[in-house]
């Protein structure tokens, strides 16, 4: 279910995603870069990471980071799906 952050009147979609392996990795960065605006992994609160940089969805990954989210101006429920934890 994503969550709709109204930040500064700017609609986001959060949903929570998982990532396990080295070819999730890249194909969540090859999907991600063939979508217009922003997409962000996030850890909690703490960290975010640009999700169309290979090196950091790689970081996200090997740090092992929990709660892990993305964060889309535009809701791409569907290139995401196969990611999605409930």
């Amino acid at each position: 279910m994503a969550e709709k952050i109204n930040a500064d009147k700017v609609k986001k979609y959060v949903y929570r995603v998982e990532i396990d392996t080295m070819a999730e990795a890249k194909e969540l960065v090859a999907v991600s870069t063939k979508l217009k605006g922003q997409i962000t992994l996030q850890s909690g609160n703490k960290f975010a990471v640009n999700a169309k940089s290979l090196l950091g969805v790689l970081l996200a990954k090997k740090l092992n980071w929990d709660d892990l989210r993305i964060i889309m101006d535009n809701d791409y429920y569907y290139e995401f799906s196969k990611f999605m934890k409930d």
